[in-house]
C-alpha cells in the first residue's frame, strides 16, 4: 500500500510519502511546518525502527526549502541523526551548477552585507504567518556538508539531472525516474545567478563553502523582488457568470511561467508494482511536456498515473491545457493555503476536472479548505457533471482540526 501526507506548509509544499518499507519526504516547507508537523511525525516513524530511503528538496524557493534547512540541523550528523536517519539527500545547490570561470582559491570580493547581517527575511509568510531568515553558515548546503549526509549520491555527488528519462531502482520493487531538472534548465539557473550575484560584488568563483549560502539566499531575494515588480495572476474568487464555475473559468492560456528556479525542480516519476504516481514540484509545463514524451509509458496521447502532484500549488502558468490533457490520473494533490497568490489557479482545477473522458472519475485533494472559495465546487451538480470528487482536511466550519494535513492511500 502506499500512503501519501501532505503536510501544513501555508503557500509551499512538504509531502511524505510511504511505499511500504521505504519512506520518501518531498520538501520541507516552512520552519513551522518542521516544527508543527514534520518533526513529531519523523520521530513517529524512528521510534517504529523506520528511516528516510529520500529526502528530496525540489528547488531553494524558501516555501520548499526552509523547514528542510531546520530539519538537517536539528537532525545533526546523518551518522547519529537526532530524529530519523536518512539514506540519502536529492538537492542541487552551488556546487552542482557549473561555472566556466569557477576557479580555485580564495574569493578577492566581499559577502553582501546581507549574508552579515542575519541573512535574508523571506517576504512569504509560513503558516503562523511568520517570515522566515536563513543566517550565514546555516543554508542547506552548509549543513549537508558539515553532517556528512549522503548528498546526490545516486548521481556520484553531482546534480541532480537527466536530459532523457532516467530510471533508479530504489529496492523492493520501487524506482523513479528522473524527468527533471535538465541540463539546460540548471545552466539557466548558473547563469541567472551569476549575472545577480556580479551586481552585489566583484570577485572569482570559487569552492568556498560559503558560496553555497549565497547561492540560497541571494536567489530568494531575487526571486522576492521579481515578485514585487511582476506580481502573479490573483484569481480572488469564482468567476461568476453561467452558474457553471468551470466553463466560467476556462479562459485562454496565455503564457508559461519563465522562473529559473522553478525550472530547475526535481521532477520525478515513482512506480512501485502496477502504481505510478508523479512530483511535479514547481515545474515549467513546456518541460515536463517534451520529457513525458519520452518515458515508456507514454502512448503517444495521455500518461495514466495513480496521482499527481499539481505543479507549482495548481498555478495557471505552469499547467498548460497541455501539459493537463497529457496528464490523466485519478488524484491530483494541490499543496497550499492560498497566501498571496491565491493559489490554486481556478483556471487549471477547471482544466483538470473538464478534460477526462465522461467515465472517469477524479478526485482533487486540498490540503487546505481555503475558506468559502472554493463552494462552487462542491456543489453536488457541478461533481456529477464533471465527475470529479473532492477530499478535504479534517477540518470543521469553524477551523477546528487539522486544516492543512490530509492523507491519502492508493
Amino acid at each position: 500500500m502506499i500512503t501519501v501526507e501532505m503536510f501544513p506548509a501555508g503557500n509551499g509544499d512538504s509531502i511524505l510519502v510511504s511505499f511500504d518499507h521505504h519512506i520518501i519526504l518531498i520538501d520541507g516547507g516552512y520552519t513551522s511546518t518542521f516544527r508543527d508537523h514534520l518533526e513529531p511525525r519523523l520521530k513517529a516513524l524512528d521510534a517504529e525502527g523506520k528511516r528516510l530511503s529520500k529526502f528530496i528538496v525540489t528547488h531553494i524557493d524558501s516555501d520548499h526549502i526552509t523547514g528542510a534547512i531546520d530539519f538537517i540541523r536539528k537532525n545533526g550528523p546523518a551518522a547519529n541523526p537526532a530524529i530519523i536517519g536518512i539514506d540519502e539527500v536529492w538537492y542541487n545547490s552551488y556546487r552542482h551548477l557549473q561555472f566556466d570561470d569557477k576557479e580555485k582559491g580564495n574569493f578577492n570580493g566581499q559577502l553582501p552585507d546581507i549574508q552579515l547581517q542575519g541573512g535574508l527575511e523571506s517576504k512569504e509568510a509560513d503558516d503562523r504567518g511568520q517570515l522566515v531568515s536563513l543566517p550565514q553558515g546555516t543554508s542547506l548546503g552548509s549543513l549537508l556538508l558539515k553532517n556528512k549526509y549522503a548528498w546526490n549520491s545516486s548521481f556520484e555527488g553531482k546534480a541532480v539531472k537527466s536530459d532523457a528519462p532516467l530510471k533508479i531502482k530504489i529496492g523492493d520493487g520501487l524506482s523513479f525516474t528522473l524527468i527533471g531538472p535538465t541540463s539546460t534548465s540548471l545552466k539557466d539557473l548558473a547563469e541567472d545567478w551569476k549575472v545577480y550575484l556580479q551586481k552585489k560584488f566583484v570577485g572569482k568563483l570559487n569552492d568556498d563553502d560559503w558560496f553555497d549560502d549565497a547561492f540560497e539566499m541571494m536567489m530568494e531575494e531575487k526571486r522576492q523582488a521579481e515578485m514585487e515588480a511582476d506580481g502573479e495572476e490573483l484569481e480572488e474568487r469564482l468567476v461568476a457568470g453561467s452558474n457553471d464555475w468551470v466553463v466560467d473559468n476556462s479562459p485562454e492560456w496565455k503564457k508559461q511561467d519563465t522562473s529559473v528556479t522553478n525550472g530547475s525542480s526535481i521532477i520525478f516519476l515513482a512506480e512501485y508494482g502496477d502504481r505510478k504516481l508523479l512530483f511535479l514540484g514547481d515545474a515549467i509545463p513546456g518541460q515536463v511536456e517534451t520529457a513525458i514524451k519520452q518515458l515508456p509509458l507514454w502512448n503517444g496521447t495521455s500518461l495514466h498515473l495513480d496521482l499527481v502532484k499539481v505543479a507549482h500549488h495548481g498555478a495557471w502558468p505552469n499547467n498548460s491545457p497541455a501539459l493537463i490533457d497529457m496528464l490523466q490520473a485519478s488524484q491530483y494533490l494541490i499543496s497550499t493555503n492560498g497566501y498571496r497568490h491565491h493559489h490554486p489557479g481556478l483556471s487549471t482545477l477547471a482544466r483538470i476536472v473538464s478534460t477526462a473522458g465522461p467515465l472517469e472519475k477524479k478526485s482533487l485533494v486540498f490540503n487546505y479548505s481555503q475558506g468559502d472559495r472554493f463552494s462552487d465546487l462542491k456543489l453536488q451538480e457541478m461533481r456529477d457533471k464533471y465527475h470529479y470528487d473532492l477530499v478535504w482536511p479534517d477540518v470543521d466550519e469553524w477551523g477546528n482540526g487539522k486544516d492543512g494535513y490530509v492523507r491519502v492511500e492508493i
